[in-house]
């Protein structure tokens, strides 16, 4: 048993490490997360490291998942007001979201989720702010989501 668990942490080791692409790709959310200055609405560009982030696509995703927790400051990048100081986690999130088409309000409890027909994108900064925990707790559900569906997604698409 102990061995089996010891497997499969050393597969997911090894799939993020091939997943996560070159050292440059890698530390794309390093040079460019904490620089975005707008993240556009709809059919706008975006500025140059949202732009760079976006260009990484599927290699970013472990660089952003792991970000989720990051509680440094930053100026609020998207064109709506935000429910609460903005955070590179958030961004984080936001970029996730757009990187991967995955929906991250399904993945937060059911009280905030039952707020979003209401409140829209804000119940997500209102979630990622109303408790030290909750950045954590969305960090290990979306590592769940990326080893259970997002992986074996790409895998599924390269064969």
């Amino acid at each position: 048993m102990l061995l089996s668990l010891i497997s499969k942490r050393l597969v997911l080791v090894i799939a993020v490490l091939v997943f996560s692409g070159s050292a440059i790709e890698a530390n794309v959310c390093d040079q460019h997360l904490s620089q975005i200055t707008s993240i556009p609405y709809e059919l706008e560009p975006g500025d140059a490291h949202y732009r760079a982030l976006m260009a990484a696509g599927r290699s970013a995703v472990p660089c952003l998942i792991a970000n989720v927790t990051n509680t440094r400051p930053i100026r609020n990048p998207r064109p709506i007001p935000a429910g609460a100081a903005t955070m590179i986690g958030d961004v984080a999130v936001y970029l996730l979201a757009e990187v991967t088409g995955l929906n991250p309000i399904k993945l937060l409890a059911r009280k905030y989720r039952n707020d979003y027909p209401q409140m829209g994108v804000i119940v997500m900064d209102i979630y990622l702010h109303d408790r030290r925990s909750h950045p954590r707790a969305l960090q290990r559900k979306l590592w769940h989501w990326y080893r259970t569906s997002y992986l074996p997604s790409l895998r599924k698409g390269a064969t």
